[in-house]
């Protein structure tokens, strides 16, 4: 395994495919994620509604959104599942890493899961299949590149390093967003707090306070595994063995899995400033 042939496997229209159906799958999941905390805080700010309002509506709203909540969840998690597990078999793939880990019934399904979506937009796939993290829109060809020629295990850790350096440029804007907007919405529920009965409040406010500690535990889980990254690519970078390479795939992978998300817009955004940074950074 080289550079050259990681370059010439990752851009393989099959490959290609995979690429953007992962791509659409964390993009839909990322929606639904939102439309989730929508009816979250559609829930909690029903204890302002007018008390001269019927019961049923004034019980009814909070108790629907708080099933579409639960229901978006379960989807959300659903599309992290699919894409996580797209991602990992390109990986796996291009990379030369533990590729008999899928089982021929496992193929199937992810050549199946590809073709739905890329044939739900087979004009948009082409546009995302044809262009590079540095073209608008952003695509997924070149997934990987390279500023010089790598051999055996350091173009496998390269690519590695790639997908942690994205990640952590990433984790820092979904993070200052999130606080962002949390200190918007909590400033609002505090100030309205004042004038209705803490007892509703807590009621309405059920399925929200779930999602915060949903988030919370989520959040810790990811922290905790990219620890884990760090560590084994410092490992790797002063003793690199195959079973340390194949460890922090696994990691990457797991953390891929996790329902933490970051924000497509951002990233469309960003794309391009990140590509030719990080094309300094190795050059």
């Amino acid at each position: 395994m080289n550079s050259n042939i990681i370059q010439e496997r990752q851009n393989d229209e099959a490959l290609l495919k995979i690429q953007y159906a992962a791509r659409v799958s964390f993009n839909s999941a990322e929606k639904f994620h939102h439309f989730a905390w929508i009816a979250c805080i559609v829930s909690a700010f029903s204890v302002f509604l007018p008390s001269s309002w019927p019961m049923y509506i004034i019980n009814g709203i909070p108790c629907i959104a708080d099933i579409f909540a639960f229901l978006f969840s379960i989807i959300t998690s659903q599309k992290v599942n699919l894409a996580s597990t797209l991602r990992k078999y390109f990986d796996s793939y291009v990379l030369d890493i533990q590729l008999n880990q899928f089982s021929e019934t496992e193929l199937r399904k992810i050549r199946e899961q590809t073709e739905k979506i890329y044939l739900k937009s087979p004009i948009n796939a082409a546009i995302q299949m044809s262009n590079t993290g540095s073209d608008s829109p952003p695509g997924v060809r070149n997934w990987y590149t390279f500023s010089e020629f790598y051999d055996g295990l350091d173009a496998q850790f390269e690519c590695q390093r790639q997908n942690t350096w994205w990640n952590s440029k990433m984790v820092m804007i979904r993070t200052i967003a999130t606080v962002v907007v949390l200190f918007v919405v909590g400033g609002i529920f505090i100030a309205l707090l004042l004038s209705n009965n803490i007892l509703n409040i807590l009621l309405c406010s059920a399925g929200i306070l779930i999602k915060i500690c949903e988030r919370i535990i989520e959040n810790w889980r990811y922290l905790c595994i990219s620890r884990q990254i760090d560590g084994s690519q410092q490992t790797i970078e002063v003793h690199p063995t195959k079973e340390g390479i194949e460890k922090l795939q696994n990691l990457i992978d797991e953390r891929r899995s996790i329902n933490v998300l970051e924000l497509g817009w951002f990233h469309n955004k960003l794309a391009n400033k990140f590509s030719k940074l990080y094309e300094k950074l190795v050059s």
